[in-house]
């Protein structure tokens, strides 16, 4: 009888556990994508884009596609949002969804990633 009931109560123990580790990796937000439109024409825009997501809070990923300039973002919705992230490609002077480039930002990229420089 002592067998059986500390084997009760090991698979006891050991379900709630298993439990409890499930419902806490499943509490958290799920993550979102968003697709955005860009400016971005060349691997230096790809590598600053991508860069300036990576150091966003929240974001996950983000992968740009130079063939149809459209950047992926992965992201918590509980730490930014779609139009923040718009906002951060606008001030790294590019343009976003129909929403114009920074144009200080824009100015101060490489020659190659500026709109006049016969890429775009």
């Amino acid at each position: 009888m002592k067998f059986q009931m500390s084997s009760f109560l090991m698979v006891f123990f050991l379900s709630a556990l298993a439990y409890s580790c499930s419902t806490a990796q499943a509490g958290g937000s799920e993550t979102q994508s968003i697709e955005i439109q860009t400016s971005a024409v060349c691997g230096t825009c790809k590598q600053t884009l991508e860069k300036a997501m990576a150091n966003a809070d929240g974001v996950s990923s983000s992968r740009l596609d130079l063939g149809n300039k459209v950047l992926t973002v992965e992201f918590d919705p509980d730490k930014t949002n779609a139009e923040a992230l718009r906002k951060l490609v606008t001030e790294t002077g590019y343009d976003a969804d129909g929403q114009p480039a920074n144009q200080t930002s824009h100015d101060n990229l490489p020659a190659c990633c500026q709109k006049d420089s016969g890429l775009h």
